[in-house]
């Protein structure tokens, strides 16, 4: 095994398993060798709108619906 695999599975090991739940789709993409675009060049705008995503997701899960419905 790669060093870096196991980076990867050591990592994959520490999180929680609600939080497993957003890798699949990229796993699933890397897998099937799709187009993955990660934006990393966010507007300070940008930025907020996903900090307050996350804060909602952390205080009420529920309201969101698991991306595994979606597929």
């Amino acid at each position: 095994m790669s060093p870096l695999r196991q980076e990867v599975l050591d990592y994959i090991d520490e999180i929680p398993d609600v939080k497993l739940e957003a890798l699949r789709p990229l796993l699933r993409m890397l897998v099937n060798d799709e187009a993955v675009v990660i934006e990393t060049d966010l507007t300070n705008d940008e930025r907020a709108i996903v900090l307050e995503g996350r804060k909602e997701y952390e205080e009420r899960p529920e309201t969101f619906v698991p991306l595994r419905a979606l597929q």
